[in-house]
């Protein structure tokens, strides 16, 4: 990972702020006009800058980013529009079945590319025997129904997670077959996650042969080679998705791995900034009689496909950015993308993308623009909610604010570990201690805001179609985790039980010394009680039972193993065991799962004195978490079952460090 020293300042005058929880308006900032220009951190820290006052002047070239192909300024022609007469109107893009429904020569075809895999990968075979029983040349078990199934399972489910796909210009028969081999997937991967029948327990043996092949063909492909097609960077981050948390722990490796090659071929086009082939002088061969220039007026239907490549082009994107930073918070990986890459508006209100007809579009557009609702920059977005502002836009904007404060947060924070390793002098800790309660209140004023704005509830419906939230579809998920992540380093909490392997390497006893003295330090801490006081949080308002979200269960096995970290780490008092209050004789272990999490939920704050008696509920939290764990069926989860069960032992005082 490329370390930008240039945006994280390490001069602790270059942030002065006031120790104690005071208001956003009373923090100090320096007035330098050129430290505010040339320093990121600087710039974003000020409250009285704005996205304006950040200079790019500073940036080296390639921090600035390459030209981008997508026309962001495509020209409405209101008055032409609605003097079309309903003969000159073009046919709707889902005026037929066969646009919304995948035909039987596009399933052929599908067929034949799943046929090619199956040759590549002969070891899934036996896991699905009935999906590829052949009859007189073809697999019935693969029929039409089965993969429209798969389809609509996509568009439900998976894609309000991603919502990078224009669902009503979209057709599964004229769109790259290699897109769409990838959407199937995902809709077979949901499909087996969530039945509980046993019926479709095939369906992930299907989805692993596809997406253990696709990808080199993704890449191999003509429309890979920067700037990279639209469809290509679709395909390719749903890949990822699919990799990282519905597959086994080869494939989520290799996601990890791709990652930042995806990321740079993201940045070779510069769709970060927005900035288009439109924006500079067109080449002389690029001008003939029969095209279009970008003033031109255009139809409705091609203004409205056009829009919407540029909005999905957009929304991949901060698709990749939050994936980026919340699998950096919950895996332990690396962030490799920094908020001030991404100069860019927050995407389009959710009612507009939702829209099925230009005609709707349009009249949500002169309604927006009939009272003043303007789009957002991200940038300004991310600096007034750092600031305790308020930053009025729709759900998945909101989302993508709160990944950003994350995102700021994982930088600021492994920055000065990347410095203590160098021995270069690093920020001041009351500077450490001011951005980090700056950082926390943000974090608080953005769920205030969005529990006003939003109704969380919505989103966490069961059997309901998910709002386009981005990833994790909960707010209160994703703000509890942004809070325990910043203070609760997973790899060390899974070095500390025992982990033998992690992100690939080997995990040796020197390895589990050092992260034994790391979390005695850490274990007495404030700021780690705050962390553990909000995994409780989490654990108390959520079960990941029936929960569609595949994010969900493995952040439920970072808070617990968080919570048994801390309490290990601090040690029982003497004489201290695990003994049954009178009033729980008799209950069942979830019952006083249950009594203990919410006790310690209700709890203003995570007093020294209260973590002291935390050790004694927590094996009923383990073996609670365990059982909802022997559902999983992915490589992940089960390593993280195991792991719990060793947590207890060692807990219990039954084993020092055994391997898993």
């Amino acid at each position: 990972m490329r370390h930008r020293t240039s945006f994280y300042t390490t001069d602790p005058s270059a942030l002065p702020e006031p120790s104690g929880m005071v208001g956003f308006g009373a923090v100090g900032y320096p007035s330098d006009d050129s430290l505010t220009q040339g320093n990121f951190a600087a710039w974003l820290f000020d409250p009285q800058t704005t996205y304006n006052d950040f200079s790019m002047a500073s940036l080296p070239f390639l921090e600035g980013g390459l030209e981008s192909t997508f026309n962001n300024n495509i020209h409405y022609d209101y008055e032409s529009l609605t003097s079309l007469s309903p003969m000159d109107q073009p046919h709707r893009l889902s005026e037929t079945s066969s646009d919304d429904w995948i035909t039987e020569s596009r399933r052929q075809e599908l067929l034949h590319w799943f046929q090619t895999f199956r040759k590549k990968q002969p070891r899934y075979e036996p896991l699905m025997p009935n999906l590829v029983l052949e009859s007189g040349g073809d697999m019935p078990a693969l029929n039409l129904d089965m993969m429209r199934d798969c389809l609509k399972e996509f568009w439900d489910s998976v894609s309000p997670r991603l919502p990078i796909i224009h669902q009503h210009t979209f057709s599964p028969n004229r769109c790259p077959v290699l897109l769409l081999l990838v959407m199937l997937s995902l809709g077979a991967a949901s499909l087996r996650s969530r039945d509980v029948s046993g019926q479709l327990s095939e369906y992930g043996a299907f989805a692993d042969v596809i997406i253990s092949c696709v990808r080199w063909e993704i890449l191999t492909s003509d429309d890979s080679a920067p700037p990279a097609s639209l469809w290509v960077l679709q395909a390719l981050l749903l890949l990822e998705f699919y990799e990282k948390l519905y597959s086994s722990r080869k494939l989520h490796e290799r996601a990890h791995i791709y990652h930042p090659a995806f990321l740079t071929l993201l940045r070779r086009g510069s769709p970060l900034i927005g900035r288009t082939g439109s924006e500079s002088p067109p080449e002389p061969d690029t001008l003939g009689p029969d095209r279009q220039t970008p003033n031109m007026a255009l139809d409705s239907r091609t203004w409205w496909a056009r829009w919407a490549e540029t909005e999905s082009m957009h929304r991949v994107v901060f698709a990749a950015f939050m994936l980026d930073v919340i699998h950096a918070a919950m895996f332990g990986h690396a962030a490799d993308m920094a908020p001030h890459e991404i100069r860019l508006p927050l995407p389009c209100d959710d009612n507009l993308w939702a829209a099925n007809s230009p005609d709707v579009v349009r009249q949500l557009d002169a309604n927006f623009r009939m009272y003043g609702v303007k789009q957002v920059s991200f940038l300004d977005g991310l600096k007034s909610a750092l600031h305790g502002k308020e930053v009025k836009t729709h759900s998945f904007g909101r989302m993508i604010i709160i990944s950003g404060l994350l995102s700021v947060g994982w930088h600021l924070n492994h920055r000065e570990t990347h410095l203590k390793w160098l021995d270069i002098h690093t920020p001041a800790m009351e500077t450490q201690d001011s951005w980090r309660k700056m950082l926390l209140r943000a974090f608080d004023s953005w769920k205030g805001s969005f529990d006003v704005a939003m109704s969380d509830s919505i989103s966490d419906a069961p059997g309901h179609r998910g709002i386009p939230n981005g990833p994790i579809n909960s707010a209160s998920v994703l703000y509890h985790l942004a809070h325990i992540s910043l203070h609760a380093d997973i790899v060390d909490c899974q070095v500390y039980a025992g982990a033998k392997r992690l992100l690939g390497r080997k995990v040796s006893s020197r390895d589990y010394a050092n992260a034994i003295k790391r979390m005695s330090a850490w274990s007495g801490m404030a700021s780690t009680r705050h962390a553990i006081l909000h995994a409780f949080r989490l654990l108390h308002r959520y079960s990941v039972r029936n929960e569609p979200d595949p994010h969900r269960p493995w952040i439920m096995y970072y808070a617990v193993l968080a919570i048994w970290a801390f309490v290990q780490a601090l040690g029982r008092p003497p004489g201290k065991g695990f003994p049954l209050p009178t009033s729980q004789l008799g209950q069942s272990s979830y019952a006083r799962m249950v009594e203990y999490v919410s006790g310690v939920a209700a709890l203003p704050e995570l007093d020294e004195r209260a973590s002291a008696a935390l050790h004694e509920g927590l094996p009923d939290l383990l073996d609670v978490m365990v059982d909802i764990l022997e559902e999983a069926d992915t490589e992940l989860l089960v390593e993280a079952r195991e792991r719990l069960k060793v947590c207890k032992e060692m807990l219990l005082g039954g084993i020092p460090r055994p391997g898993i």
